[in-house]
This record gives structure tokens, sequence and C-alpha cells, in this order.
């Protein structure tokens, strides 16, 4: 059996958004120390627990078209299942989106997300997200 401080040590969390085909990240510390972190109009998100050799990704792609509709959302993991908490635009309350383990789920949606972010269990107890990301909603 590992010890709850073991495991504390073996699940350490990295975080990031990636900037869509740039392969860049940004640092959790960087991201969580300065709030809500702005991205391009199609975004991913991802939090990783290292220790546990899991992920849990989000996709907002606020370029989608489609008859009546104008952004597209995507959640997935490879081990538990996660979800991603959103915001559209003209709208107060917080939507979210559940992916089964080690799958994915995805939905077309009328408006713009205007902000997000994905979290999934942490293996010690609670859960785990990424900062708030503000897609570009023009």
């Amino acid at each position: 059996m590992i010890s709850k401080m073991s495991a504390r040590r073996a699940g350490a969390i990295a975080t990031g958004v990636m900037v869509a085909g740039l392969g860049l990240a940004a640092p959790a510390s960087a991201a969580a120390a300065d709030g809500p972190v702005a991205c391009p109009a199609k975004c991913t998100a991802t939090v990783k627990i290292v220790g546990f050799n899991a992920w849990y990704q989000s996709t907002v792609d606020n370029t989608y078209s489609a008859s009546g509709l104008t952004s597209w959302i995507w959640v997935g993991s490879n081990k538990q299942g996660g979800h991603v908490d959103y915001y559209l635009r003209g709208e107060g309350t917080m939507r979210k989106l559940y992916n089964p383990a080690g799958g994915s789920s995805s939905t077309p949606l009328s408006q713009k997300v205007v902000t997000f972010r994905v979290c999934g269990p942490n293996y010690i107890g609670g859960d785990a997200c990424t900062p708030w990301n503000v897609p570009a909603t023009s």
C-alpha cells in the first residue's frame, strides 16, 4: 500500500494550454498565478497526473461552422472519466460535458465558448483542473 504522502509525491499535477498547431504550453504555475489564460479561437487545455500516467484534455473550436452552430467542444482522457466546465456567450450558467473512462465526448454548440477548464480525478481524493481558459470568440 502506498502512503498518502508517497501518493501525493507520485501524483504531481501538470497543467497547460496548447496553442493549436504550435505545440506551445503554458506552465501551470504561471497560468495559475496570472488567472485566466487567453488562447486562440481553437484552443486545447490538458491536465496531467504525472505519477499515475493519466491525462484529461479538452479542445474548444470557436471557428467551427455549421447550420445554426458556431462552436464545438471536446473532452477526453486516457484512464478515468473527466469533464470540461464551460460558459457560453450570453449565458451565466456553467455547463459540463463528461467523457467516459478512457474515451471522449464532443458536442457542437449554438454559441461561442467564452471560458473553459478541463478536470479529472487526481487519484488522491479530488479533482485536478486546468486554469480557466479564454478562447478568442471572433
